[in-house]
């Protein structure tokens, strides 16, 4: 338990080299996560606008207002997997990288002692596992918390009284 948080910020190090596109990615989400809560707010529009008052030009248009957040919206979550793929491979990359190194610089005895087939996990599929962790942190857990704040945001400004 003790080496937990020795290891974690030795395989944050890796992470490094990727700290423009660890910013640009969650920013591009939260773009994702706007245009998804204007959508309610559109939609109430139609209803409580257009339908209600019969009026086909605001249906049209806050349709194609929504058709427009909607791409805004695909543009920020292309963007934030874009940048997320980009960040968890290439750290996993540079960790199979030093790995294998290390691997090559063991001694014949120590190689001995080591099963091979461990060996070869431990560069596939163990790396896999983190470098999966590094994209699911990049996407869904900078995505589930924006979509709670900004609801909360979004009920709160739409209903103050109800909120409280």
């Amino acid at each position: 338990m003790n080496n937990m948080p020795k290891s974690s910020s030795k395989l944050a190090t890796f992470l490094r080299p990727y700290w423009k596109e660890i910013i640009i990615g969650p920013l591009l989400m939260l773009i994702e996560v706007a245009m998804d809560l204007a959508q309610p707010r559109m939609m109430q529009r139609i209803i409580d606008v257009g339908i209600a008052q019969l009026d086909m030009s605001i249906i049209i248009n806050t349709g194609l207002i929504m058709v427009g957040l909607a791409l805004i919206g695909a543009f920020g979550g292309s963007g934030n997997t874009v940048f997320a793929v980009k960040v968890s491979q290439g750290f996993g990359a540079d960790l199979r990288s030093k790995l294998f190194r290390k691997i090559q610089s063991l001694s014949f005895g120590n190689l001995d002692k080591l099963e091979t087939g461990q060996l070869i996990t431990r560069l596939t599929n163990d790396v896999t596992q983190v470098q999966e962790v590094v994209l699911i942190g990049l996407r869904i857990l900078v995505r589930a918390p924006l979509i709670l704040v900004g609801s909360l945001i979004m009920a709160i400004i739409t209903s103050p009284k109800l909120a409280l």
